[in-house]
């Protein structure tokens, strides 16, 4: 950033979220930003409007937010959210995860790895 802001130069870049399907690796939805918002607004806005599509979801700690699995549960989606570590029973909370699910989230990351092959690093 110090050499971006001395050269007057700037490095745009975006901000994805993607929804990948981990029974085909096949990307549902894909929601793209220039302003880099947090995990839990771009993963609500993707979820909510793909829970007839889905069962369940699975995500690291960055779209831990109750009110996200709370909006996935009341339209029958199962959240595998992962806890931000502040108190002795968030330990607990992961734990109960499903692992076999949760497990699977490796999907996601193969999709991103395959179009980055595919087209390049610079997408």
């Amino acid at each position: 950033r110090h050499y971006q802001h001395r050269s007057d130069r700037h490095i745009r870049t975006l901000k994805t979220t993607a929804l990948v399907d981990t029974d085909s690796c096949a990307i549902l939805d894909v929601h793209c930003s220039a302003h880099w918002p947090h995990d839990t607004q771009t993963g609500r806005r993707v979820a909510l409007r793909n829970t007839g599509k889905i069962e369940s979801l699975a995500g690291d700690k960055g779209y831990d937010d109750q009110s996200l699995r709370d909006a996935l549960r009341s339209k029958g989606v199962r959240p595998l959210l992962r806890h931000r570590l502040f108190a002795a029973y968030d330990h607990a909370h992961n734990a109960r995860l499903d692992s076999e699910l949760y497990g699977q989230r490796w999907m996601a990351e193969t999709a991103f790895s395959a179009i980055k092959r595919r087209f390049g690093p610079a997408v």
